[in-house]
């Protein structure tokens, strides 16, 4: 077993090694597209998520106003749209210098995903929470009685579902990235 962790090890410490000398081949022209089509894709991601996370919340509540929905839906947006572009541009970022071989994309994909869709979801969720709660009327318990203070809950819970469908769509991806720019 112990030998068997030495190998591994000395094979990451290779590859990780080798990765920047790997770097210099690649298409600057195609490297550029890729980076802008993950920071595009978040930020439609970002945008997605935080239109859907406010519409949904604030149309719960009874009696909702218009104005109190967008209120609530437009800043939340903005903030998804601008972090899901931010985490995007450092997902191009982590793998153009890792350049992961296509079997090894679906495992990097996944794990990035899982970070980037975390930091939208907690940031949308706790966003929309933050600005709901004066905004809306709701009876006493509506949202329950978490363990956390609300907002907190709220990024707890916004960084989980974030996470989730975060590491489903980075782990589709970044394998057809790795296809497209050959890794």
């Amino acid at each position: 077993m112990k030998r068997l962790s030495v190998v591994l090890l000395s094979a990451i410490i290779a590859s990780a090694s080798v990765a920047p000398l790997l770097a210099a081949s690649l298409d600057p022209g195609r490297a550029e597209l890729a980076r802008t089509a993950l920071t595009i894709g978040g930020a439609g991601a970002g945008l997605w998520a935080g239109a859907t996370i406010g519409l949904s919340f604030s149309s719960t509540a009874i009696d909702t106003p218009l104005s109190d929905t967008l209120s609530i839906t437009i800043p939340v947006a903005g903030a998804g749209a601008g972090t899901g572009a931010l985490m995007g541009a450092w997902m191009a970022d982590v793998v153009l210098r890792h350049q992961p071989s296509f079997p090894f994309s679906f495992i990097e994909g996944a794990g990035l995903g899982l970070v980037s869709g975390a930091v939208v979801g907690a940031t949308t969720f706790s966003l929309n929470f933050v600005i709901a709660q004066p905004l809306l009327d709701v009876p006493e318990g509506f949202w329950g009685d978490p363990p956390l203070s609300p907002p907190l809950m709220a990024a707890v819970a916004g960084g989980f579902w974030g996470a989730l469908f975060g590491a489903i769509a980075g782990a589709i991806v970044l394998p057809l990235i790795a296809l497209y720019l050959g890794f």
